[in-house]
């Protein structure tokens, strides 16, 4: 066995394709890792805030809040009150209030502009604020102030119109003791704002029981990335401990073993043995890699961050030598690897967030071993119990039905047809 260890090992070591993945991914990993990164894109957006729109033109639905209510302005007026009232609305948390400045717009291009959105931007319903918005809601003129447009079905439209009602006959009272003068009005409303009870807002933990700040989605999806760039050199790492197999089967090696007495799982007990070995050194490169970069923080212990991405590539690549050895062809298997890696790493979640994702594709997403091991790094992110016991089940489980899938193919290869 030893001898078929150091042999393997020898044939790795002298191909450039190996020697190519084991030191790029982990360079490549590393750099990702020690960049300096804003997940906003990847999170929810708050709500509390008006989002701004480059133009009238610009659509609402890439802006927003995926989950609220999507309020689309024309925003004629420009003035304090009417920042008052949308923010107002913004700060309820329900709506996302996208502003498009249209001080210059006349109102046919207004309504063409709207009946377009109608059609082509998903919002629930726009609202144009009109020039003389100030007098008119002072004055209690509503039909001079502004004019809404509805563009969807959507139930939520009734509390929108409730609060925009609230806030417009608070600006009119109060405009009533403040003799009709817009700043005086806009400093009492703001008075009586700060008077109000402070928000606070709790985050509860998700059905998985992992709740995440700011700061540890940022890791996470550097991690993801990290995992999706170093799980490519497993891949292929173990393609090529395959290709070792394919050769000594077709030099007849492998015959000349069987003649010998020994088992054929001894002969790939000491290939999984290589693998083994293989994940050593090139989580052992990674964290020399690690070691250059300062100022590191990868939201977890980095011994706990290696030990992921060494079982993580014990799993990989033993998976990819196993196919490769069915395909029984080099180039089928690195064209099997890299179109598996592709689609195992977007629905593992490495490279785009999966959870918001459809029930059968979240569920899809579960059988494949990063999505498992993104889970386990995630827990050690947020500081929950139990992520040790979770990775090393998870690891044997993927190894036990791996090898044993292995097995039972590599044994109807060998009947004869």
């Amino acid at each position: 066995m030893i001898s078929i260890i150091k042999t393997t090992i020898k044939l790795l070591l002298r191909n450039k394709g190996f020697l190519f993945f084991m030191l790029i991914t982990p360079i490549i990993s590393t750099v990702i890792l020690g960049l300096k990164f804003d997940a906003d894109l990847y999170q929810d957006k708050t709500g509390e805030e008006i989002i701004e729109l480059d133009n009238i033109n610009s659509p609402a639905v890439y802006n927003g809040d995926n989950y609220s209510y999507i309020v689309k302005v024309y925003d004629g007026a420009e003035t304090e009150l009417s920042e008052y009232v949308l923010s107002s609305l913004a700060e309820n948390g329900i709506f996302s209030v996208c502003r498009a400045d249209a001080t210059g717009a006349g109102y046919d291009e207004i309504t063409a502009q709207a009946d377009k959105d109608g059609f082509n931007d998903r919002c629930g319903i726009i609202m144009y604020l009109k020039s003389d918005f100030d007098d008119a809601v002072m004055n209690d003129r509503l039909d001079d102030a502004l004019e809404l447009f509805i563009s969807s079905d959507d139930e939520r439209r009734e509390i929108f119109e409730t609060e925009l009602e609230d806030k417009l006959s608070k600006i009119y009272l109060t405009a009533g003791l403040c003799e009709q003068d817009s700043a005086k009005t806009l400093e009492m409303l703001n008075t009586f704002s700060e008077k109000l009870p402070e928000k606070k807002v709790n985050e509860l933990a998700s059905s998985e029981g992992i709740t995440l700040n700011a700061q540890q989605t940022n890791s996470s999806v550097q991690i993801g990335y990290a995992f999706a760039i170093i799980t490519l050199g497993f891949m292929f790492g173990g393609v090529f401990a395959a290709h070792t197999v394919i050769i000594e089967e077709n030099n007849k090696v492998f015959t000349r073993f069987k003649l010998t007495g020994k088992s054929t799982a001894v002969y790939f007990t000491a290939k999984f043995i290589t693998v083994v070995l293989m994940s050593i050194l090139q989580t052992g490169i990674l964290a020399v890699c690690l070691m250059f970069v300062k100022g590191l923080d990868l939201g977890m212990p980095e011994p706990v961050f290696l030990l992921i991405i060494f079982l993580l590539g014990l799993v990989i690549g033993t998976f990819a030598m196993l196919t490769g050895i069915l395909f029984g062809d080099i180039m089928s298997s690195v064209y099997a690897a890299f179109a598996i890696w592709s689609i195992s790493a977007m629905l593992g979640g490495l490279l785009f967030p999966i959870d918001d994702s459809a029930k059968v594709l979240k569920a899809i997403s579960y059988l494949m071993p990063q999505r498992w091991f993104m889970d386990s790094a995630e827990r050690f992110l947020a500081g929950i119990s139990g992520a040790y016991p979770m990775l090393l089940c998870v690891t044997a489980a993927y190894l036990i039905i791996i090898i044993g899938i292995g097995s039972v193919g590599l044994k109807m290869k060998k009947q004869p047809a």
